[in-house]
């Protein structure tokens, strides 16, 4: 029974002594805003031994919970540049870098000595034929040759024929008659009809020329059997007009030739003439 009532006498102390012990430590341990751990070490020291001297038991208490972090302190000033080291040693030989773009084209040199004749080569294959060239200067004139044997005469047809007194105006067309002949070779100009016949095979080159009276125009056609085959027109309006036509026609035998005056024109005199020749005769 005295035991018992012993320890119960020492528990009450002990609790006594933690009680106190939890109260004065306490708001050290809520303060996060000025103490740091140096001041919270003192205060731990100095409530220990207050504690000790409060409860006389010599006893400790347990320990409170960490503190909040203080704030954190100003940045230091940059310190003093150090000693410049000793020189290291030559790295190994890195690898060759990437082509530079080419540089322009540097002035021609002086030209060498000209080298000596090298030995001829073998004979190649003949190439193509090339283009032809330009046609080249004419050359001199060869010796004159000797005279040849005479050439055969062809025939001849020739005729020039004119009018020398006024015609119409006409009521219709109307053949030109012409009265006054100039050549009539070969005999193919028809004078009473003013005609002229073909009786040579070949081609033929007719000329004519028409001069009408003062105002009044004049109308006219080379005609060949009947057909119409070049106009002949004076424009009155300038005085007296004129007109010419020239063709050149193939005839066969028995074709005729002559000049129409159309209806209502008229001609002057002998200003209005006729003519035609043979150029070459046909073929055999």
């Amino acid at each position: 029974m005295a035991v018992s009532r012993w320890l119960i006498v020492i528990m009450t102390c002990v609790m006594s002594c933690v009680v106190v012990c939890w109260k004065r430590t306490a708001p050290y341990a809520q303060n996060d805003d000025d103490d740091d751990d140096e001041i919270t070490s003192n205060v731990i020291g100095s409530d220990k031994q207050q504690q000790q001297q409060h409860c006389g038991c010599h006893m400790v208490g347990p320990s409170g919970p960490p503190g909040i972090p203080g704030v954190p302190g100003l940045h230091g000033s940059r310190g003093h540049d150090g000693q410049r080291g000793e020189r290291g040693d030559h790295g190994p030989k890195g690898d060759p870098g990437l082509p530079g773009i080419p540089g322009p084209v540097g002035p021609a040199g002086i030209p060498g000595e000209r080298g000596k004749r090298g030995n001829d080569g073998e004979k190649g294959v003949p190439g193509d034929a090339g283009e032809k060239g330009e046609r080249g200067y004419t050359g001199f004139a060869g010796i004159k040759g000797s005279k040849g044997d005479p050439a055969a005469v062809g025939r001849r047809v020739a005729f020039s024929v004119a009018r020398s007194t006024r015609l119409g105006p006409v009521f219709q067309d109307t053949p030109v008659t012409f009265d006054v002949v100039f050549a009539n070779v070969g005999d193919g100009f028809q004078t009473y009809s003013s005609h002229f016949v073909c009786r040579l095979n070949g081609t033929y080159l007719f000329q004519a020329h028409v001069l009408g009276q003062e105002g009044k125009d004049v109308f006219a056609w080379v005609m060949m059997n009947d057909r119409h085959r070049a106009p002949i027109h004076g424009d009155g309006r300038a005085g007296y007009g004129s007109g010419s036509q020239t063709i050149i026609l193939g005839l066969r035998q028995e074709d005729h030739v002559w000049i129409q005056l159309n209806k209502d024109s008229a001609l002057l005199n002998d200003y209005t003439t006729f003519s035609g020749y043979l150029l070459f005769e046909d073929s055999p």
